[in-house]
């Protein structure tokens, strides 16, 4: 099943990318240069992090089944360990020492806890159901995630849920429309974002919402461009990926947007993009460190990356 299009498809266990284009340049454009965190084989998406990188999580493709994914966490100078052990598993992110991460066997995913201190892991209440739960994020009591159900066509929402209160916020959905898919973001501290797609109009846009308020703001889009994979600080400060409309590699960048002003902070090699995910990890001192996952549009190869803004 696809969540969206945008000339390659993503698969809505594990953002599983199935790419056409061909290019071979891999120099990074100015004014930053991300860096390359996991050298090991295989592909790698989703990733998340603790603040200074005491602990990294993100999912890898199996050997000899490269549509398959687990969830390995990378403490600081410690070797990795992996999450799953039963079933997919794709990770979500982290707050503090606790992970949320997406179990997916068969026909059926929800959402876990794992606790990163002693290893041990747990259900949250209030947010699996038979439907299908996907890509969270967590933040203090909050946790949000996107779920999907049916078929022809398939309905989406972007949820936010208050493990404390049990409170439980629509924050966007797409039921009965055709065509259309609402993509979950992250929730840190006050604010949580996410994205929509149409695959008709090829309009992507991206949303931030405050949690005190209540306030959903649609960031200014230029026209012939899709913005999408957004993240978010406590602050508010949203980073996120425009590209053209052509498909995978398209002039895609990494940007932030904050109290109106948008700024470019890294343009892709040619023929590369974001997989499925920006994570924004507050380093305080002004200082965040936004990771992503790269993948090389020739081949579906995707690697983890980190770039420091501020």
């Amino acid at each position: 099943m696809d969540l969206h299009r945008r000339g390659w498809r993503v698969a809505a266990a594990a953002g599983l990318v199935v790419v056409g284009l061909v290019c071979v340049a891999t120099a990074w454009a100015t004014p930053l240069t991300p860096q390359r965190l996991v050298t090991a084989k295989g592909k790698q998406v989703l990733p998340s992090a603790a603040p200074a990188g005491a602990y990294l999580a993100y999912s890898q493709s199996r050997p000899g089944h490269p549509n398959q994914y687990d969830v390995y966490v990378k403490p600081a100078g410690r070797r990795r360990y992996k999450v799953n052990a039963r079933g997919q598993g794709f990770a979500g992110g982290i707050d503090g020492t606790t992970l949320i991460w997406q179990r997916a066997r068969t026909r059926h995913s929800d959402l876990r806890l794992f606790d990163l201190a002693s290893q041990t892991g747990s259900v949250p209440a209030g947010v699996n159901t038979r439907r299908w739960e996907f890509w969270p994020t967590i933040s203090g009591d909050w946790i949000l995630y996107g779920q999907n159900w049916g078929s022809r066509p398939r309905n989406w929402r972007v949820i936010l849920h208050d493990t404390n209160t049990s409170e439980t916020r629509i924050l966007d959905e797409r039921v009965n429309r055709p065509h259309t898919s609402i993509l979950p973001g992250q929730v840190n501290g006050d604010y949580a974002t996410w994205h929509s797609f149409n695959s008709r109009t090829r309009v992507v846009n991206v949303f931030l919402y405050q949690i005190s308020t209540g306030m959903t703001t649609k960031l200014p889009r230029p026209t012939g461009k899709e913005q999408y994979y957004p993240s978010v600080t406590p602050a508010g400060t949203v980073f996120y990926v425009r590209s053209g409309v052509g498909g995978c590699g398209d002039h895609a960048t990494l940007r932030e947007y904050s109290s109106g002003t948008d700024t470019l902070l890294a343009v892709m090699p040619r023929g590369y993009a974001v997989f499925n995910k920006t994570f924004a990890v507050d380093e305080g001192g002004g200082v965040t460190s936004v990771y992503f996952d790269r993948v090389q549009c020739s081949t579906g190869n995707s690697h983890i990356f980190k770039m420091t803004v501020g």
